[in-house]
Formats: C-alpha cells, sequence, structure tokens
C-alpha cells in the first residue's frame, strides 16, 4: 500500500505543480472570472497587480510542490512518520484551505480543480496509514529500503 499511496500522492503533487506553473506563467488563466467579476479590478492598473499577486502565488506554489516532492522521496517513500505529518499539513496547508478560500470568494473556475487534488491527497495519505501507524502499541513504523 505504501508504494499505491506514494504513487498517488506524486501524481497529486505533479497536478499541484501543473497548476502552480499555469497561474506563475499565466495568471490569467485561472483568475481572469475573478478579476471581472469584482469592479474594483476593473481598473487596468488594479488588474495587473492582481495578476501579479498571483503570480507570486503561483511561485509560492511551486516552491511548495518541490519540498513537497522531497518529503515525498525522502520520508514518505520509506515509511517514515514525520513525512507522513509533513504531507498531511501541506494538503492542509494547500489543497483544503485554497478550497475553502474559493468557496468563500465563489470562484467556480477554481473550486472544480480542487477536489482532484484533495481526493489525491487524501487516498495518498490513507492508503497506507497502517505502515505509518500499526495497531501493536510499541511496533515502529515499516522502512522499506
Amino acid at each position: 500500500m505504501l508504494k499505491t499511496g506514494t504513487t498517488i500522492l506524486l501524481i497529486g503533487i505533479l497536478f499541484g505543480g501543473l497548476y502552480s506553473i499555469v497561474t506563475l506563467v499565466s495568471p490569467q488563466t485561472v483568475m481572469d472570472a475573478r478579476v471581472k467579476a469584482i469592479p474594483e479590478l476593473q481598473n487596468p492598473v488594479a488588474a495587473g497587480a492582481y495578476y501579479d499577486e498571483a503570480r507570486h502565488t503561483g511561485a509560492e506554489a511551486l516552491a511548495a510542490v518541490i519540498g513537497a516532492l522531497f518529503i515525498l522521496f525522502v520520508g514518505f517513500k520509506k515509511g517514515q512518520r514525520w513525512a507522513w505529518w509533513a504531507i498531511l499539513c501541506m494538503g492542509i496547508f494547500s489543497w483544503v484551505y485554497g478550497q475553502v478560500r474559493f468557496i468563500v470568494i465563489w470562484d467556480k473556475k477554481n473550486i472544480i480543480g480542487f477536489p482532484i487534488g484533495i481526493l489525491l491527497w487524501l487516498i495518498g495519505i490513507l492508503l497506507p496509514i497502517k505502515t505509518f501507524f500499526p495497531k501493536k502499541p510499541g511496533a515502529t513504523p515499516v522502512r522499506q529500503p
């Protein structure tokens, strides 16, 4: 199950990487509907500043994706408990927070994409949970070479 969970998480992380690259390179692709819906952003200068902010968010997301890949391959793949907790926290702070944020501001385009990432993340961390948290008290997690 650990190998399957790792593969599913890899797909989810790469999906997040693709989303962050699109946001970095072309923020209009994911933010255009919101800019059109907010009257204050009809000014080209304000819209440009908003797109610049979106680019920065894309760059930060790409950095998080790179960090998640390191965690996945250095610790999670080997069954280390700290990596499970790190991937759990990263998923909460990125996928779940993002979904809640886009629901609050009602950004339909992003509301559709984030559940895919949440589903991949949840399956990826829950599938191998017995590897990280065995039922026997005092047992250590299985570490694969």
